[in-house]
C-alpha cells in the first residue's frame, strides 16, 4: 500500500521529471488516444512536488499519515493548552457532519482511497461535529419501533415528517447507489418527483415539467424527496458500522474551541513551518492535526475564518418558511398527493409544494420577515384546531389572484401587530371565514371557478399543518473568495489589488479576493463556501456536487503521489467548482429578482395601486407601470416559448439532474472513462531533439503531398467533414488571439520597463507565431475561410494581454494559466476527433496523420507556457479564481462563436 509522499525538494523533482519523460520517449511515441489535460497536468505538477511518484503510487493507493511525519509529530509544540496532553494527526480532518462532510468521508472510503490504519495509528480521516449524532445513530430503529407499536397504519400517513428536507437530484441519488450508502437509507421515506409543475402569479404562463419526455435511458425521474436527517443516519451508519468502521473516526458532541497553524520544534525553541499542518483544539481537551483541512461546517465556519477567506453577498429580504402539509383524504374528494412539485411564483417570492408521500408534502414558501413572523404565530395559535387558517392560506397562495392574497397578508399583519391585553389570546376564526368568501368574491369577479386539483393544475388542498413543522429562516446569498486558503497568499498589493477592489466595487469579485494572509492545507465544501436561494432547490445538491470533485481530485493527488494538503493537488477542485457553483449562485439571484423585484402591475396591487399614485406621483407610477407590464410580458412569453420547445424542457430537466456536465463526467464511476487511457502521459517538450511535425509547412523540411495537396474526404460523413473545417477555423482563429495576447503582454510590460516580463512574454510570442505560421497554410491547404470575426479576435487579443501586464505579473501569468489550459483541452478534444476520422479513413490522405502530429506538438507547446505560467506564480494574483474562470468562459465562447462565424 501506497503513502502520502511528502513534499520533496526540487531537484529531486525535477530529476524525477526528466527520468520519467526519458523512459516515456523510449516507450512510447504516439499514444492511441490522447491523454486528458487534467491527468497530464496533474503528472507534472506531482512529479515536481514528490519523488516517490514513479516508485510507490499503486492503482489503489491507500491513504494514511506517514511514518515520517508521525515521527515529526512526536517532538511538535502542541498549540493549544487544553490539547497540550494528546493531540493525534490526521490527513483529512473534516470539520461538520452534515450531508456534505459526511459524504466526503463516504466517498474516500469507497473509492479506495482510504484503508485501515496501521496498528495503533489514528484514522486517515477524522470528522469533527459540535452536535450530539445519537438521534442519528437511533434514527432507523426509532421509525422501526414505531412501526411495529403501529401494525394497522403506515409510517407515511401518522410517523412525523421533519421539515428539513431536501429534491435529491437524481445524479446524486445514483452517486449514492455507486458509492454503497443507498441500502442504508430508509428507502419507505422517499418520494420519487416526476414532474413538475411552474407557474407565474400575474400573468398564468407556465412550465410544464415531465420525466417521461426525457430521451429512452435517461432518469426515469427528476429528482427524490427525502429527509436530510434521512440521508446523514446513512452516511453515519456507512462509516460507522460498514465499510468506514476502521478508516473514519467520528468526533460528535465536541465543539472546535479554535484553529491554529501547527509549529516543529528546533534547538528547544518553537519555529513556524513554511507550510505547517492545522492544529483544532477541541472543547474535549484534545486536538487533532490535519494534512488537509475541510471545512464542511456551514455559513459561519471556523475553517474558513481560519484559513483568512472572506466572502460576498447580500441578504433578500426575504425567509423562508417550511412546514410538513397534511392533505385531504380521497373521502374528502381529494386527490392523492401523487409525484408532481408545483411551484408558484408570487411577487413576495415562490411557494413550493413537494411531495412527501400520497397523503404528505413539505412547503418552502419565500415571504417578507413580517409575513412570516405573522404566519408563524398564527400557526402556533391555531395548531391543531378544526380548521386551520394557515392551511387555508397555503391553498389561496396557490389559487388566487396575486392582489387578494396581498390583501389577506396585510390583514393577517395588522392583526398580529395590534396589542392585545395581557392573558388575551387572538381570536383568529374571522380568518377562517375571509378566505372562503375571498374565493367566491374572485370566483364571481372572474365569472370562473378557481383552478382545483382534480385537474392537476394546482396541489391537492391541504387539511393540516403538523404542529412542529412550522419554522423560518432568513434568506440570502454568500459566496466565499476562494475555496483555498492557500488561493489568497502572496498577492501584490499593486496594481492587482486595485483590480481586485475596482472588480469588487462593481460586484464582480468578492470583497477581501487576493489580499494576502491565507492559510494552506484547508479547503471550503458546501455551505461554508457558498449559499444559495432555495427556490431552485440547488443548495446541497451543489454542496455534494463539492464532495465528489474534492474526492476525485484527492484521489487524483493520491494516484500521482502528491501531498494531498498542497495547493498543487487541490487546485484542480477549485478551479471546477467556483466558476460552476457561481453560475448557478447568479442564475437563481436573477431569477429570483425577475419575479421579486419587479414593480407589480397597479391593477394586480391589492388597493388598485391607489397607494402607489400617492406615494409615487403620476410620472413615478406611470413609469413603474411601464416597467412591470414590460417585464411580466416578457418574462410570461418566455416561459411559453420554452414550454413548447421539448428540447430546452429536456436539457433543464437533465441539468437538474446533474449539476454540471464537467461533473458528470469526472464522477460517472469510479472507473475510468470508456476509451481512456489509464495510464498517466508525461508530455515531451516541443522542442526536443529531432524534427517536428509543424516543420513540415516552415521551409524546415521540403513540402510533400502531405503539405502540398488538399484531401476529398470523399469517404467522411457530412458532419466528419465540417468538424474538420471548424477545427481548423478555430485553431487559426485561437493562435491569432494567443499572439495578440502575447504581444499585448510584451508591448506593456516594455513600456512600464520591466525587461525581464516583457522577454518571457516574447519568447512565448514567438512560439506562437509559428503556429499562426502553420495554421495559416493549413487553411490555405484544405480549402477553409478563416473566421469573419478576426479582427474581433486580434482587438480583444491585445486589450486582454495589456491590460493584465498592466496590473502586475502575476495577473498576466493568470491570464496564461486560463488561456493555455482551455486551449490545451480544446486541442485534445480535436485529437480524439481526428482519431476517429483516421479510424474511418482506410486510405487516409497523408495530411491528416500529419494534422494530427501537428495539433499534439502545439497542445505541448501550450502546455509548456501553462507549466511557466503556474512556476511565476499565477494562483496568486488578485482574484485568481475569479479572474481565471471569466478569461476561461471567454475563451470556450470564443471557441465556440469562431466554429460557426
Amino acid at each position: 500500500m501506497s503513502r502520502i509522499a511528502s513534499t520533496s525538494s526540487p531537484s529531486l523533482a525535477a530529476a524525477a521529471s526528466r527520468a520519467s519523460r526519458a523512459r516515456l520517449a523510449a516507450s512510447s511515441t504516439r499514444p492511441a488516444a490522447p491523454t486528458p489535460l487534467l491527468h497530464q497536468r496533474t503528472a507534472v505538477r506531482s512529479l515536481r512536488s514528490s519523488h516517490t511518484a514513479a516508485s510507490s503510487a499503486s492503482s489503489r493507493p491507500v491513504l494514511h499519515v506517514s511514518d515520517t511525519f508521525t515521527q515529526q509529530s512526536a517532538t511538535s509544540n502542541r498549540t493549544f493548552a487544553s490539547a497540550a496532553s494528546h493531540t493525534v494527526d490526521s490527513d483529512i480532518v473534516i470539520v461538520g457532519a452534515g450531508v456534505v462532510g459526511l459524504g466526503l468521508a463516504c466517498d474516500l472510503v469507497a473509492s479506495g482511497a482510504v484503508g485501515k490504519p496501521a496498528a495503533h495509528a489514528a484514522a486517515p480521516i477524522t470528522i469533527v461535529e459540535a452536535s450530539d449524532l445519537a438521534r442519528l445513530r437511533s434514527w432507523t430503529a426509532d421509525r422501526a419501533a414505531y412501526l411495529a407499536s403501529h401494525p394497522s397504519t403506515s409510517s407515511s400517513n401518522t410517523l412525523d415528517w421533519e421539515n428539513r428536507v431536501i429534491s435529491l437530484t437524481a445524479d446524486n441519488l445514483a452517486w449514492l447507489r455507486r458509492i454503497g450508502v443507498y441500502p442504508y437509507l430508509v428507502e419507505h421515506r422517499l418520494r420519487p418527483v416526476s414532474a413538475m409543475r411552474v407557474w407565474d402569479s400575474l400573468s398564468g404562463a407556465l412550465l410544464d415539467f415531465d420525466s417521461a419526455d426525457l430521451e429512452p435511458g435517461a432518469a426515469s425521474q427528476i429528482s427524490a424527496m427525502v429527509e436530510i436527517s434521512n440521508l446523514q443516519q446513512a452516511m453515519l451508519r456507512f462509516l460507522e458500522q460498514g465499510p468506514g468502521k476502521d478508516a473514519v473516526s467520528v468526533q460528535d458532541g465536541v465543539k472546535v474551541d479554535g484553529i491554529l497553524p501547527g509549529s516543529k520544534v528546533e534547538a528547544g525553541s518553537a519555529v513556524g513551518e513554511k507550510d505547517p499542518w492545522p492544529v483544532v483544539g477541541l472543547s474535549s481537551g484534545k486536538g487533532v492535526r490535519a494534512r488537509l483541512l475541510v471545512g464542511a461546517d456551514g455559513p459561519n465556519s471556523p475553517v474558513r475564518r481560519y484559513a483568512g477567506i472572506g466572502d460576498y453577498g447580500w441578504a433578500y429580504n426575504r425567509k423562508g418558511l417550511v412546514g410538513t402539509l397534511r392533505c385531504h383524504a380521497a373521502e374528502a374528494g381529494e386527490p392523492p398527493v401523487g409525484y408532481t412539485a408545483y411551484q408558484r411564483f408570487l411577487p413576495s417570492g415562490t411557494i413550493a409544494f413537494l411531495p412527501l408521500s400520497d397523503s404528505s408534502a413539505s412547503m418552502v414558501w419565500t415571504l417578507e420577515p413580517q409575513v412570516a413572523a405573522a404566519l408563524t404565530m398564527l400557526h402556533r395559535d391555531t395548531a391543531g384546531s378544526s380548521h386551520e387558517p394557515l392551511a387555508r392560506l397555503v391553498d389561496a397562495a396557490f389559487r388566487l389572484p396575486w392582489a387578494h392574497i396581498e390583501r389577506l397578508f396585510e390583514r393577517v399583519v395588522a392583526y398580529t401587530n395590534h396589542a392585545l391585553p395581557e392573558g388575551v389570546r387572538r381570536d383568529w376564526s374571522w380568518l377562517s371565514a375571509e378566505i372562503p368568501d375571498e374565493a367566491q368574491w374572485v370566483e364571481r369577479a372572474l365569472g370562473e371557478p378557481l383552478p382545483e386539483s382534480s385537474t392537476g393544475d394546482v396541489p391537492p388542498k391541504i387539511a393540516s399543518l403538523d404542529a412542529k413543522s412550522v419554522a423560518s429562516f432568513p434568506l440570502n446569498l454568500k459566496h466565499a473568495d476562494a475555496y483555498l486558503g492557500a488561493s489568497l497568499n502572496g498577492a501584490s498589493p499593486l496594481p492587482s489589488g486595485v483590480l481586485a477592489g475596482a472588480m469588487a466595487a462593481v460586484g464582480l469579485a468578492p470583497q477581501g479576493a487576493g489580499q494576502g494572509a491565507g492559510r494552506g492545507r484547508t479547503v471550503l465544501v458546501g455551505d461554508a463556501a457558498h449559499t444559495i436561494h432555495p427556490l431552485a432547490g440547488q443548495g446541497l445538491n451543489l454542496g455534494i456536487a463539492d464532495v465528489r470533485s474534492l474526492s476525485a481530485t484527492l484521489r487524483r493527488a493520491m494516484q500521482a503521489g502528491q501531498d494531498v494538503g498542497s495547493y498543487n493537488a487541490l487546485k484542480p477542485y477549485a478551479r471546477e467548482r467556483y466558476w460552476e457553483n457561481q453560475k448557478m449562485l447568479s442564475a437563481v439571484d436573477h431569477l429570483h429578482w425577475l419575479y421579486a423585484g419587479v414593480p407589480v402591475p397597479l391593477a394586480q396591487q391589492a388597493d388598485g395601486g391607489r397607494r402607489q399614485r400617492s406615494v409615487d406621483g403620476l410620472v413615478k407610477s406611470a413609469a413603474k407601470e411601464v416597467v412591470g407590464r414590460g417585464v411580466v410580458w416578457a418574462r410570461s412569453t418566455g416561459l411559453e416559448v420554452i414550454n413548447e420547445l421539448g428540447f430546452v424542457k429536456n436539457a433543464f430537466m437533465r441539468q437538474a439532474g446533474s449539476t454540471s456536465r464537467q461533473t458528470r463526467s469526472l464522477h460517472s464511476s469510479h472507473r475510468p472513462r470508456a476509451g481512456a487511457r489509464q495510464v498517466v502521459q508525461i508530455r515531451m517538450h516541443s522542442s526536443g531533439t529531432g524534427p517536428l511535425a509543424s516543420d513540415a509547412y516552415t521551409g524546415i523540411q521540403n513540402g510533400d503531398a502531405a503539405t502540398t495537396s488538399t484531401p476529398s474526404l470523399a469517404s467522411l460523413t457530412p458532419s466528419q467533414r465540417r468538424a474538420l473545417q471548424d477545427m481548423l477555423r478555430v485553431d487559426h482563429s485561437g493562435e491569432i488571439a494567443a499572439n495578440t495576447i502575447y504581444q499585448g503582454q510584451a508591448d506593456m510590460f516594455g513600456a512600464l520597463g520591466d525587461k525581464t516580463n516583457r522577454d518571457m512574454a516574447v519568447e512565448m510570442w514567438q512560439t506562437e507565431k509559428k503556429h499562426l505560421d502553420v495554421m495559416r497554410a493549413l487553411l490555405r491547404q484544405h480549402n477553409v475561410r478563416p473566421s469573419l470575426l478576426l479582427p474581433l479576435w486580434s482587438v480583444a487579443g491585445r486589450v486582454l494581454g495589456g491590460a493584465t501586464a498592466l496590473l502586475g505579473p502575476r495577473s498576466a501569468m493568470a491570464c496564461t494559466e486560463a488561456v493555455e489550459s482551455v486551449i490545451g483541452e480544446h486541442y485534445d478534444d480535436q485529437l480524439k476527433e481526428l482519431a476517429t476520422i483516421l479510424e474511418q479513413e482506410e486510405k487516409a490522405h497523408p495530411s491528416l496523420p500529419l494534422l494530427s502530429d501537428i495539433i499534439r506538438e502545439f497542445r505541448d507547446d501550450e502546455l509548456e507556457h501553462l507549466d511557466t505560467a503556474v512556476e511565476h506564480e499565477s494562483q496568486q494574483a488578485a482574484g485568481h479564481a475569479l479572474l481565471s474562470a471569466v478569461i476561461a468562459a471567454g475563451c470556450r465562447g470564443a471557441i465556440w462563436v469562431a466554429s460557426r462565424v
